[in-house]
């Protein structure tokens, strides 16, 4: 009788794009279909069908299926990620109430700024029971603002979820959230819980009722339907898995399972955290930012969601003239550490950074520079820019020693060498590129057995293409000094621009 392979089919709903990926039991990826959401955007609303989302989402698994030859028997189980907070509202007969809100659409602007700037009280409330504080996309501001405007509308909303939410409940007519996803948006933090207070001051107590069910990520929330086993090409009863939003099980898939882990990760869900146990975290300290990871006993300390992408893409983009890696690399090489004294601030997209340690109106600039600065100079600065970054919302490199990175290139390339000896600490370069969903079939494979531990399925899964060793070099103290100085000094300049 002929042995055939065993796989995990994910399905990581993104923002812009919607991937359904396959990957064997070791977490290698055997092959992958892509297809992009279809967003209806309208002034700075930025929705999307939610029938027509689950129906591409299916239709990419159904080709995965075709395209790598496997069969419904060859699949263990469904992993689910997907784009954290936004609104996704289910009504009578489990059918949506509406366009699904994405967590860019900026309806609920003043609302967030009510409750941050106007009414800071209300603000450091919703910290002290979620761990973060709200902005525009959050289903907490996303849900009073309908309540205000659309009364009618919220009145219909039987239960809110995420993004993956809808998705699993497609496939399994549950409705339940894992915790990353839960404290992301309307429940405590860490326990999942109902925040009564926070809803009450918010005027939303009606909207308990709406809330789902709290599960850890990485237990099974129910088995596929025949109707979604037939638009899946997939075999009724398979397990689906809960998963976690991007951001937890993008840090699960580059392999930070362990409390004291550090990770960077870049690409859509960009972000840079370390892992704690739940029970040390204290969302009482406002300059704290929480996430529960994907395991019930642990947290991600969110440092950063700087877009580290932007800033390096934009300077290959005009310093190569394109998004040359090989060829920044080479310049980068040739220039010295410290990059001639020029230091880079990689403020591209200061506004829509998450975890504020800058005002919201810093730009990017250059500091230093003389008529002898070269192109490969600007670059390594850029590349130096990013450690900085980190440790100044660190605040003392010597908490960071081991952090895992996920880039988005497959290719290796100089950043997290630089990063390393920058933060003085050892950088793991994961392998692949599909973090989030190599750490949504991880957590499948915990669901289904194939793993007992997290730590288990880190070392089987969470291969590593790279490791990197400090070389402590005094120039980079020198050079996190003056970018501290820098940015202290362009505050004012920035808050009065």
């Amino acid at each position: 009788m002929e042995h055939r392979m065993k796989y995990i089919v994910t399905l990581d709903g993104g923002l812009s794009k919607t991937r359904a990926v396959l990957f064997d039991l070791r977490g290698q990826e055997i092959d992958k279909v892509v297809v992009d959401n279809e967003i209806i955007s309208v002034g700075d609303y930025r929705e999307i069908d939610m029938n027509v989302f689950w129906e591409n989402a299916a239709a990419a698994v159904a080709m995965l299926v075709e395209h790598s030859g496997t069969y419904g028997s060859d699949i263990v189980g469904i992993g689910l990620t997907g784009a954290s907070e936004g609104l996704w509202p289910v009504g009578e007969g489990g059918e949506p109430v509406g366009n699904a809100v994405l967590n860019t659409d900026g309806r609920a602007g003043e609302d967030a700024e009510y409750v941050t700037k106007k009414n800071p009280g209300m603000g450091r409330l919703i910290h002290r029971n979620l761990g973060l504080y709200p902005n525009s996309g959050s289903p907490l501001m996303i849900l009073r603002w309908t309540k205000r405007h659309r009364l009618e509308i919220y009145r219909q909303i039987q239960a809110i979820l995420m993004e993956k939410d809808w998705l699993r409940y497609k496939m399994t007519g549950r409705i339940v959230t894992d915790f990353s996803d839960g404290n992301a948006g309307l429940l405590h933090f860490p326990n999942g819980r109902i925040p009564n207070q926070m809803l009450t001051v918010l005027e939303l107590h009606d909207a308990i009722s709406k809330l789902p069910g709290v599960l850890d990520g990485c237990t099974t929330a129910g088995e596929l339907t025949e109707q979604a086993a037939r638009q899946m090409h997939l075999l009724p009863g398979t397990p689906v898995a809960v998963g976690g939003g991007e951001i937890a099980s993008g840090m699960f898939g580059i392999g930070a399972v362990q409390e004291g882990d550090f990770g960077i990760l870049l690409g859509d869900a960009p972000a840079v955290g370390r892992i704690l146990n739940r029970r040390q975290c204290d969302p009482s300290r406002s300059s704290r930012n929480y996430l529960s990871h994907l395991t019930d006993d642990l947290a991600i300390e969110l440092v950063s969601t700087l877009d580290i992408q932007c800033n390096v893409a934009w300077a290959l983009d005009e310093l190569t003239g394109g998004f040359d890696l090989d060829l920044a690399d080479q310049l980068v090489a040739k220039s010295e550490p410290g990059a001639g004294g020029v230091i880079f601030l990689p403020y591209l997209l200061s506004q829509a950074e998450r975890i504020k340690s800058v005002e919201s109106q810093a730009c990017g600039c250059f500091f230093g520079m003389t008529g002898e600065t070269t192109k490969a100079q600007m670059i390594r600065a850029v590349y130096e820019s990013i450690g900085y970054a980190v440790w100044d919302a660190v605040g003392d490199r010597d908490q960071i020693d081991h952090i895992f990175f996920g880039g988005e290139a497959e290719q290796d390339s100089l950043l997290p060498r630089i990063i390393a000896n920058v933060l003085d600490a050892t950088v793991s370069v994961a392998g692949g590129s599909e973090f989030p969903s190599r750490g949504a079939a991880m957590a499948c494979c915990l669901a289904t057995g194939v793993y007992t531990t997290p730590e288990d399925a880190a070392q089987q899964c969470a291969r590593l293409r790279q490791v990197f060793q400090p070389h402590t070099k005094s120039v980079y103290v020198d050079g996190f000094r003056r970018y501290r100085e820098l940015r202290s000094a362009l505050a004012p300049v920035w808050k009065n621009k």
